[in-house]
């Protein structure tokens, strides 16, 4: 009799682990990406910087910055990889080279809305530089008073549009592998309900 207990013990510890574990993978795959948004005045001192961390951008996501210096002179926008950034203090300091990608950048501007689409997710930082780096950028006169705003839309699902002249596919429709899961789980319940 005590086997038995011990038997129906180890059925339901494995019941709710499973259901634990398939409820972590549900969770996993609900994360979505949050947009960025942001509207607001920022304060350069000359020879400084300003940087705006963009957390998990996936790729596709399309970036739209709008600068407008109302006080000083000219600022560089930079788009940086971490790696990047962190090789950007350094070079500030060492009057070195930077990278930066340039498509998602702007350098020496006033004013300037740009939009720049990410070709990979990760992380990433969005730089307002009041320095002399990087070289043929804006040249530092005094503190920079600007407004910002930096919007970061992730990227959208497009359903395909169907036409009366286009025939529909007559294939059902495949099932992702999210959906998978509570199958997954019945056939466990039920291999496990018959031992």
């Amino acid at each position: 009799m005590t086997g038995k207990k011990e038997m129906i013990g180890y059925r339901s510890y494995l019941i709710y682990t499973g259901l634990a574990f398939l409820l972590l993978i549900a969770l996993c795959g609900i994360a979505a990406a949050k947009p960025i948004n942001i509207d607001r005045p920022v304060l350069i001192d000359l020879g400084k910087y300003n940087q705006v961390f963009l957390e998990e951008v996936k790729a596709g996501s399309i970036l739209t910055v709008e600068i407008q210096v109302t006080t000083g002179g000219d600022i560089d926008v930079l788009l940086m990889k971490p790696s990047d950034f962190e090789n950007y203090k350094n070079a500030i300091a060492q009057r070195g080279s930077i990278n930066y990608i340039a498509n998602g950048s702007i350098i020496g501007q006033r004013i300037k809305k740009y939009t720049y689409t990410f070709q990979e997710a990760g992380d990433y930082y969005l730089v307002l530089d009041n320095t002399d780096v990087p070289k043929g950028g804006g040249s530092p006169l005094n503190q920079v008073e600007m407004n910002l705003k930096v919007n970061v839309e992730p990227p959208s699902v497009d359903k395909p549009t169907t036409s009366d002249s286009t025939p529909s596919s007559t294939q059902p429709p495949k099932t992702s592998g999210f959906e998978a899961i509570p199958g997954a789980f019945v056939i466990v319940m039920l291999a496990l309900r018959k031992k």
